[in-house]
């Protein structure tokens, strides 16, 4: 492979995004943990350029094997697995995070099982629910540990490839349906309003369908399964525990407990706020050196950054991540690989919802769930992951001419 063969405007972005991240780490918890990232950093950059020269089929015969050792590794996890929760699985002096890298095994096989049928294969009803199992045992898994927010992440990529796939928009509504009727029915975020946004989504869904199919028996399943999905959203919320309906009403409205639950979101807007245009300056930011922000160099690792550097700084890093997610669905169209394609799209996916969760979360407008912010967050685990997906991004565009 010549070098001329790499992704070269990749490769900067994401080699950017890193040294931006290490940076912030020292800044955020001190020397010991930028180093321990710097030195995964550098072996997780050398290992992305080891992807980068793999054989061309290789990686679609080894795709159900690479899905299976991370479902057996997310299994020995609920066994043997160590840390509080137990989501870490400990080889001698290393620990790794299973769930981190079980991520590319769900996007590897579904690429490889979409790829295997053709457009309307994929679209039928069989295939798709066969397809939705892959993402649903590891999700049920990390579930377990309990990981909700990994746990959500690793069907992200679903719908995406589902669409890349050829699957027709309809068919793939009908997948997101009982969720839309979850959402709009909840009474936490709609208020009294819920009956009726409820009643016109209702409404405005069953039109579509049946001037999409024209098939009444269609349209009645549809509605049978949206109201059912209505119905038990309010049953469901009308039986949590006050304590339960205290954590949703702390994220719709952190200030209704401003130092219990939403302290985290709180200190995190403060941060970003404090910031202005251009920042505190490097190691200056109050939030951060007194320890307002919690856990700053993994989960609020972008709050950090909006403080310390402001509106600029955050700004410049999400046009870093626009540039690595463009890069990555640029090349799923340059790809004449099926499988090659659908994997770029799947690692498209995979990416921009950490960043939409995560940079979300630090400005109040989602809930916190721990995710972190790719090749930003502390963490040699997420590291890796995200550095293995870019060799992966790497060997797509190298190989792209090729079937």
């Amino acid at each position: 492979m010549r070098a001329r063969e790499f992704d070269l405007v990749l490769v900067l972005a994401a080699a950017a995004i890193i040294a931006c991240g290490v940076t912030m780490i020292y800044s955020a918890a001190g020397s010991g943990l930028w180093r321990h990232q710097a030195v995964v950093a550098i072996l997780a950059l050398a290992a992305a350029l080891a992807v980068a020269y793999v054989p061309t089929t290789a990686f679609y015969e080894v795709a159900y094997p690479v899905y299976a050792a991370g479902v057996v590794s997310l299994l020995l996890v609920l066994v043997w697995g160590s840390g509080e929760p137990a989501r870490w699985l400990a080889l001698g002096p290393l620990r790794m995070q299973p769930s981190e890298f079980a991520k590319i095994g769900v996007i590897l096989a579904l690429a490889r099982f979409l790829a295997d049928r053709s457009p309307e294969q994929a679209g039928r009803p069989r295939a798709i629910a066969h397809a939705l199992l892959l993402p649903a045992l590891p999700m049920l898994l990390v579930r377990h540990q309990p990981d909700l927010g990994t746990a959500v992440s690793y069907g992200a990529a679903f719908v995406p490839m589902l669409y890349w796939a050829g699957v027709r928009p309809l068919y793939i509504f009908f997948l997101l349906a009982p969720a839309l009727s979850v959402f709009f029915s909840f009474e936490p975020l709609w208020q009294s309003r819920a009956p009726i946004i409820f009643a016109l989504y209702i409404i405005a869904s069953s039109v579509v369908i049946q001037v999409q199919l024209a098939r009444l028996w269609v349209t009645f399943t549809m509605l049978f399964v949206n109201l059912s999905a209505g119905l038990a959203t309010t049953l469901w919320t009308n039986l949590l525990h006050d304590y339960q309906k205290a954590r949703i009403l702390t994220f719709l409205d952190p200030e209704s407990d401003p130092l219990g639950a939403g302290w985290n979101i709180i200190q995190s807007k403060i941060a970003i706020g404090s910031g202005g245009p251009t920042g505190r300056g490097f190691l200056q930011g109050t939030q951060t050196n007194y320890e307002f922000l919690p856990v700053a160099h993994t989960d609020f690792i972008f709050s950090v950054i909006g403080e310390e550097f402001g509106f600029l700084g955050g700004a410049a890093i999400l046009v870093l991540f626009l540039i690595i997610i463009w890069r990555c669905l640029h090349i799923a169209t340059l790809a004449n690989s099926r499988f090659s394609s659908l994997l770029a799209v799947g690692l498209a996916s995979m990416l921009t919802f950490h960043v939409f969760v995560n940079v979300g979360m630090t400005i109040g407008v989602m809930p916190i769930t721990g995710l972190p912010l790719p090749f930003l967050s502390y963490g040699g685990s997420s590291l890796l992951t995200n550095c293995l997906a870019v060799g992966l991004m790497l060997h797509i565009y190298a190989c792209r001419h090729e079937y």
